[in-house]
């Protein structure tokens, strides 16, 4: 079943939402310089096993984009992903977030993990680590200046050979320029207003990681190893939550559901059936100790026994 509709959030803000294929429902949130169609790729690789949602986030068009400052908040982004997953019927769902997605999918695991089977967190983190955090709320700020000064094309012109997005463009140059044109036709004021009300005004993860430890679901932590901006936060939440795996993908960026959809679709696929069989360990506390063999030390020492 396909359809494409418009969701009222709780506040009365529109959101545009899409499903398509059945089986167990996998809520899709795109990161801060995609929408919707940044999932076509998955979609489109796995629909006939699972209910592939997707929407675009307020502040980008289908979707209202509230002139409000007050209506964007990573709050309103977790109740957002809520409103969809209620208007829709399904009680839970595989959420796969990437960046800013992924910031939502595991504040999703933190504040409300009954509505949750698993957890696939991609490129999260950004801003997070704390010598890189105050360049970070600077670069906010100057992008939200320069979409609204410069518009979407030339900042996503800009954009699209950074540190983030270089990967893409050697990887599959079509596909890039995909990126590119599909960033121009977002609402500038609606990236402004997301980059300051959410990116820009969202407390670092590494400040609740004592919440995230008891997230309860199944964590599947994806980076590419390009991506320094989120490389240290994903070594953190593994280290931190016991339900959390970590995949580094070798060679690759931000975007790794653009750079290789195939192999991107192969690890959601792999996570989901690996949860749905109830296969998903939690990390045995003794692997945390740092000593090689587990020998030379009183017993239990450096172990990490409980």
């Amino acid at each position: 079943m396909t359809t494409g509709a418009f969701v009222e959030a709780s506040d009365g803000v529109r959101l545009h939402v899409t499903a398509e294929g059945d089986g167990p429902p996998v809520l899709f949130l795109h990161e801060y310089a995609g929408d919707h169609r940044s999932w076509s790729g998955q979609v489109a690789g796995l629909k006939d096993e699972f209910r592939c949602v997707t929407y675009s986030a307020r502040g980008y068009l289908p979707s209202d984009v509230p002139a409000d400052p007050a209506a964007y908040s990573w709050q309103r982004a977790v109740q957002d992903a809520i409103d969809v997953l209620d208007a829709l019927g399904i009680e839970q769902a595989h959420v796969v977030g990437l960046s800013m997605g992924g910031y939502t999918a595991l504040q999703l695991g933190r504040l409300h993990p009954d509505r949750l089977r698993s957890i696939m967190a991609v490129s999260a983190g950004s801003g997070s680590e704390p010598a890189k955090r105050a360049a970070y709320l600077d670069e906010a700020r100057i992008v939200a200046d320069q979409l609204r000064t410069r518009g979407t094309a030339e900042v996503g012109a800009q954009m699209a050979v950074g540190p983030s997005r270089i990967q893409l463009k050697h990887r599959d140059e079509a596909a890039w320029q995909e990126f590119v044109n599909l960033f121009t036709d977002h609402s500038a004021e609606g990236l402004a207003l997301t980059v300051l009300g959410i990116q820009g005004a969202r407390p670092s993860l590494w400040d609740l990681i004592d919440d995230f430890s008891r997230i309860p679901v199944p964590l599947l932590v994806v980076n590419g190893d390009e991506d320094e901006a989120c490389l240290s936060t994903g070594l953190l939440l593994k280290r931190a939550v016991p339900t959390c795996g970590l995949l580094i993908l070798p060679n690759s960026g931000h975007v790794p559901n653009l750079e290789d959809p195939g192999r991107f679709n192969d690890i959601t696929r792999q996570f989901a059936r690996c949860v749905e069989s109830e296969a998903w360990p939690e990390r045995d506390p003794r692997s945390k100790g740092t000593s090689q063999f587990g020998l030379g030390h009183p017993a239990g020492a450096d172990r990490g026994r409980p």
